[in-house]
């Protein structure tokens, strides 16, 4: 394999980097300095697969387009601004409100159905949609909030929530709604029966990656991809793939099911890999992700090996192993704040 690009998609370090929770040692590189990525991981992505215009459109806007071409429908003649809403869960503190660690929440499919159903009961008078969008939780329709300022969930975990709530133009409408929201998903039956289950309840729909719509709609364009191929269960990834004709596949276990198949690891093939950090550990994270990577440069399997997150990017090549007065850093701190 040519190249292999792993984002780690909802990694962002403000403190000490993880560290492996049984006591062995993680997987050690020779990284070359870490470089800040513009405009986030999404953005290098969507410049990766030759989509420079996708960079400059909010997320929301891109799944909202994959999931009007999969209905069938290119979205000319019912434009409404879009946004993304991630079902959370929020703990109160004795004077503020914060992300804990599990804050960013899945739902199941049927919960999710439900959840749509029961806001378009609502909701749905005052012109709102929601629509299932896999692991971004849905796609909010109808909320015109044009030039709010928002912030991506995976970016709270741990933070306190009064210095990251919409701002700017358009961002009333959202706060409003939220609020709305957060009092109807407190007497909801799907919230007793999580309860019930001992999960955690859905607190709000955290209203985030709008703002930014485009003119006109988005409409599939092939670019000059770096990639041939992407991996991935990221809704906005999958979505740029779409738009982009680049291939998606399902994210693996690990990254050996990847270098198992032969049709993946031949010799010209560049893949990009976006596996989520949330809720797994460390060290089970590196065997699955990182280590067999390693393994493949080392046995000249793999050219190149770049890591993303963080906001920042790092490569390894095999030469590296040579250059000894580069310090061992594992993935997590080549990414880390102050890496360099």
């Amino acid at each position: 394999m040519r190249e292999l690009v792993l984002v780690l998609p909802d990694l962002f370090l403000r403190g000490a980097a993880p560290t492996s929770s049984a006591g062995a040692s993680l997987t050690s590189l020779r990284f070359a300095a870490p470089h800040l990525m513009r405009g986030g991981w999404r953005g290098t992505v969507a410049r990766g697969v030759g989509r420079d215009d996708l960079a400059l459109i909010d997320e929301a806007s891109v799944i909202d387009a994959a999931l009007r071409l999969d209905d069938g429908r290119d979205g000319h003649g019912d434009r409404v601004d879009v946004w993304i809403a991630t079902p959370v869960h929020l703990m109160a503190g004795l004077k503020t409100v914060h992300f804990p660690a599990n804050g960013v929440l899945r739902l199941s499919e049927d919960e999710a159905n439900e959840l749509s159903a029961a806001f378009a009961t609502t909701f749905g008078e005052e012109g709102l949609a929601l629509y299932p969008a896999g692991a971004a939780g849905f796609v909010l329709r109808g909320v015109a909030a044009v030039g709010a300022l928002t912030v991506e969930p995976a970016r709270l975990i741990g933070e306190s929530l009064e210095t990251h709530l919409p701002s700017g133009a358009g961002s009333a409408e959202l706060r409003a709604l939220a609020s709305e929201i957060e009092m109807w998903l407190h007497a909801m039956p799907l919230n007793r029966r999580r309860e019930v289950r001992g999960e955690p309840g859905i607190s709000s729909l955290w209203l985030w990656g709008g703002g930014q719509p485009p003119r006109d709609p988005l409409s599939p364009t092939r670019g000059a991809s770096r990639w041939s191929r992407i991996v991935t269960d990221d809704v906005w990834a999958q979505a740029l793939g779409r738009l982009s004709s680049v291939p998606v596949s399902p994210l693996p276990e690990s990254i050996n099911e990847i270098f198992g198949d032969a049709s993946l690891e031949s010799v010209g093939e560049s893949l990009l890999v976006i596996a989520p950090t949330l809720g797994v550990a460390a060290d089970y994270f590196d065997q699955a992700w990182v280590a067999p990577a390693v393994r493949a440069l080392r046995e000249g399997r793999l050219g190149r090996f770049t890591v993303a997150a963080n906001d920042r990017w790092t490569s390894v090549d095999p030469g590296d192993r040579y250059r000894v007065w580069r310090p061992h850093r594992t993935v997590f701190t080549a990414v880390a704040d102050g890496g360099a």
